[in-house]
């Protein structure tokens, strides 16, 4: 555990404390993150200390490895059986990418996401995002710390509302959430070609 108390964060359940509390709080307490914010309005579910440590990580893959970003690029979604969704997936993968080259990060966001969810929706079969997400962690689809980051963003689909973005006073809309879902979605990607 780190030592340093101002970078955790406490639960407001039962008082442990943690960079990020997504898991703690679906795990310990059977609350889905949606639920804990509703019961605690304004909790915070990471760290900024956590999200900038994420960041760097992220950033310093692409700079070892300047091939990642054209490797990334070429791939498609063959790995997705229904034929319909391939397509789909395909058109709004082509945006998300325009929309994160053009500083864009709302569309992106909402774009990786929607992405991240129907392929982990599909592999899954759940009818739920919610559903798929703790699935695709117990199948380790997604890592754990994916599995946090997705928790953190997945609400920000329903900022395409603008009354909504406004009552709940978004932090996640900037080029950090729109890079880290993109990392996510090629990750995930990535992983189901492989098999």
């Amino acid at each position: 555990m780190n030592k340093n108390k101002s970078k955790l964060l406490k639960c407001k359940i039962c008082g442990e404390e943690f960079p990020v509390i997504a898991t703690h709080i679906i795990r310990k307490h059977g609350l889905t993150t949606t639920e804990y914010k509703n019961r605690f309005p304004g909790s915070e579910l990471t760290t900024e200390e956590y999200r900038q440590e994420l960041s760097e990580k992220t950033k310093s893959r692409f700079i070892t490895d300047p091939g990642l970003r054209k490797r990334v690029a070429s791939r498609t979604f063959d790995f997705v059986t229904n034929q319909k969704l391939r397509l789909l997936l395909q058109r709004d993968y082509q945006f998300a990418k325009k929309s994160l080259q053009y500083e864009l990060w709302k569309p992106a966001i909402i774009l990786y996401a929607s992405l991240i969810e129907a392929i982990l929706r599909e592999s899954t079969e759940a009818k739920t995002f919610d559903v798929a997400l703790d699935q695709s962690l117990i199948d380790k689809t997604i890592t754990e710390t994916e599995y946090h980051q997705i928790h953190i963003v997945k609400e920000s689909r329903n900022f395409v509302h603008l009354h909504k973005e406004l009552e709940d006073g978004v932090k996640v809309i900037n080029d950090y959430w729109a890079k880290t879902l993109s990392d996510i979605c090629e990750s995930i990607i990535k992983r189901f070609k492989s098999k």
